[in-house]
């Protein structure tokens, strides 16, 4: 999410996370979701992310949690019109089942998307260094966040800016529970909120992102608070990119991410105004 959009978004307490997640068929591999706000704000990239898995994963047999996917942002999309998915099936597996899908308006690509999804096994779970320690949600701060998504940090970024680079955070209203694709498409929402350049790039602004990768350790559940930790990687060229953590309450990684935006100088122009933010 852009600076410029987080100004725009205003916390609508009416609209739950759950309602933003559904997508209806028209036709075999074709999907719409209707508009839910109505107030000129640019459509959410997590949005449409998010509703993009959740076609893809309507036409996966039996039962294949998604374990990752990968998009890229290509023009902005209007939050007050209804968005079309057309989903390519690009193989059935034994084990997995690849997708691809386009979010389409005026019959113009907002954004395209792979993910792939996989029959659930088990093995060993090894993790990484653990993060670095932070207080529980209920002694952390509140920050407005103009989504459906609860967040709270126990410090603010050193400077004026929307974009807190460790917070807890959970869905306004809760999800249904034991629904894996919708849990799953709520994380995919999530992974596109604030970013983990801040860090990197002091006063630059950021722009619009370019594309967007998640990966889902385990099969999806998001039934409380989950702890986020971005970590810058690199910038160059005007393009930065970083990556992230998803933990739930136990301190168990149960998604990754990685993201690449664009950024400018304070005095500069927007490089790709057409671009949709992520």
């Amino acid at each position: 999410m852009t600076e410029t959009e987080a100004e725009v978004f205003v916390t609508d307490d009416t609209v739950e996370l759950r309602e933003i997640l559904r997508v209806e068929p028209l036709d075999r591999d074709l999907f719409r979701a209707l508009p839910v706000h109505y107030d000129g704000r640019p459509l959410f990239g997590g949005q449409i992310a998010a509703q993009c898995l959740l076609a893809c994963g309507a036409t996966v047999p039996g039962v294949r949690p998604p374990h990752s996917l990968h998009g890229y942002f290509l023009r902005r999309g209007d939050s007050a019109r209804p968005v079309v998915y057309r989903v390519d099936r690009d193989r059935d597996g034994r084990s997995y089942s690849a997708r691809r899908v386009v979010a389409l308006q005026d019959g113009e690509v907002l954004f395209s998307m792979a993910a792939s999804f996989r029959v659930r096994t088990d093995g060993a779970e090894l993790d990484g260094e653990p993060p670095a320690p932070m207080p529980p949600p209920d002694e952390c701060r509140p920050i407005p966040s103009g989504l459906p998504l609860e967040a709270r940090v126990d410090e603010w970024p050193n400077r004026t800016q929307f974009f807190p680079t460790r917070f807890h955070i959970r869905p306004m209203g809760g999800l249904p529970p034991g629904d894996v694709l919708v849990h799953a498409a709520a994380l995919t929402y999530m992974s596109d909120f604030s970013a983990g350049l801040p860090k990197l790039l002091a006063g630059e602004v950021l722009g619009p992102s370019l594309d967007h990768a998640l990966w889902f350790h385990d099969v999806p559940k998001w039934d409380g608070w989950l702890r986020v930790d971005y970590e810058p990687g690199t910038a160059g060229g005007k393009r930065g990119w970083y990556s992230g953590a998803i933990r739930d309450e136990a301190g168990r990684r149960i998604a990754s991410l990685a993201q690449e935006m664009v950024y400018r100088d304070d005095d500069s122009a927007t490089t790709d105004s057409a671009a949709t933010p992520g």
